[in-house]
């Protein structure tokens, strides 16, 4: 994913008037807690979390990164990163791997167990996405351009 980054400089300066709040941002966040609160409240009964179903997804997709690569896809910060996968290596759901052309770079790959954790999931995670894809149905935005814009987003840094 490509960054973009922001510069406030030369920006107007902030008002405290209420009917220039920066809603959108608002709304983006109260959005992604809700998000955030059902994929918990799924992977509870999956025993992962967000930020592992993350991890299990990106490897899903691409098997064998490294901890860098796999920080740019799941956008979690290091040592949160580090702690997640210790704890996946320890319930076998994924497994490190010495590199071979530099032994100091280090491979995470999923599991046959964490792929079976991550299909069953997905099952669960495919029913909350088909009621946010019904929110488009009465709209004039298609779901896959709400996706392009929330990817477009997500690659903005400050």
């Amino acid at each position: 994913m490509q960054e973009t980054k922001i510069s406030l400089e030369g920006a107007p300066a902030a008002s405290n008037d209420a009917s220039e709040a920066p809603v959108i941002l608002r709304s983006l966040l109260l959005s992604m807690k809700s998000c955030f609160d059902m994929v918990a409240d799924t992977g509870e009964s999956h025993e992962i979390t967000p930020d592992e179903w993350l991890i299990l997804d990106a490897l899903r997709k691409h098997d064998g990164m490294t901890m860098s690569q796999l920080r740019q896809n799941t956008l979690s910060a290091g040592s949160s990163l580090t702690r997640a996968v210790d704890r996946m290596v320890s319930r076998s759901l994924v497994f490190r791997e010495v590199g071979q052309a530099d032994r100091r770079q280090v491979f995470v790959h999923i599991s046959d167990l964490g792929r079976s954790y991550h299909d069953a999931m997905n099952g669960d995670l495919l029913i909350l996405e088909q009621a946010i894809r019904d929110q488009f149905s009465n709209e004039d935005i298609a779901p896959h351009t709400f996706q392009a814009l929330l990817e477009g987003i997500a690659s903005l840094k400050h």
